[in-house]
Order: structure tokens, then C-alpha cells, then sequence
């Protein structure tokens, strides 16, 4: 019986862990104020990085930087001016990089993002499964 109990309690956990994984991935748009400030942005030299955090409400914080020696350097200024923007503005919603030089990596980015955190939650959630079933939490109590 209690064989079958755990294989059950795995089965709903494994069926849990697979009919919630989801391809569907919200992408903010960007705000038409923004849009303004990019194309200020594609007219700069290359080495150029520009970063975003956009709140569902709307609300959103950028950095950008360019014409550094590496895109890495250009990158490091522009998420710490758009965190600078974030704290100013209560911006509470993650960064992520729009463009690399002159090309767009927004929703590749979001997505990338999104896989991973499903990944480290599912590997969670096998990890609390395997650790019921070694300390028994499991199990049904046992009648008295």
C-alpha cells in the first residue's frame, strides 16, 4: 500500500510539473514614450547596449550606453543607469536588454529567462518530492 501511495504522489507531482510547463511567455511591449529614446539610441556609435524594465501598469526605467571599447563595459553602465532609474521611479520589474548594437534581443532575452526559471522550478519541485520520500513526509499517517 504504501508503495502505491508514493507512486501515486509521484505520478501527480510529475503530471503537476508537465501540464504547467507552458511555451506561452509574456513579452511587455514597449511603451510608445520609449520609442523615442531608441531612436536616439540607433543613431549612436556601436558598442552599444540598451536595457529595459517595464512594469505591467506600464511604467518603465532604460539605460543605455555606447561607443565603449567592448559591448560587455557598454552593458555594465547601461543596466546600472537603468537601475538608477528603477530606484527613482519605484520601477519594480526585472531589467533585460533590448539591443545589442543595432540588433533587437528583447524577446530572446524574456524567453531565455523564462525557460530558465521553469527549469530551476521543476528541479525543485523532483528535489521536495525525492526529499519527502526519504524522510517518509509522503506517506499517509498511519491510523491509530
Amino acid at each position: 500500500m504504501k508503495f502505491f501511495i508514493k507512486f501515486l504522489c509521484v505520478s501527480v507531482v510529475i503530471t503537476m510539473i508537465t501540464g504547467c510547463a507552458s511555451d506561452v511567455v509574456y513579452i511587455p511591449k514597449i511603451p510608445p514614450r520609449a520609442q523615442a529614446t531608441l531612436l536616439d539610441y540607433y543613431e549612436q556609435p556601436d558598442n552599444k547596449v540598451f536595457v529595459i524594465a517595464i512594469d505591467p501598469s506600464g511604467d518603465f526605467a532604460f539605460g543605455y550606453d555606447y561607443g565603449k571599447s567592448t559591448l560587455k563595459e557598454a552593458a555594465k553602465i547601461a543596466v546600472e543607469k537603468c537601475d538608477a532609474n528603477r530606484d527613482a521611479h519605484g520601477i519594480i520589474s526585472k531589467t533585460y536588454i533590448y539591443a545589442i548594437n543595432d540588433k533587437v534581443v528583447y524577446e530572446e532575452m524574456i524567453r531565455k529567462d523564462a525557460e530558465a526559471r521553469r527549469n530551476a522550478g521543476e528541479e525543485a519541485q523532483i528535489d521536495e518530492v525525492a526529499r519527502q520520500e526519504v524522510t517518509g513526509e509522503a506517506e499517509e499517517p498511519s491510523e491509530k
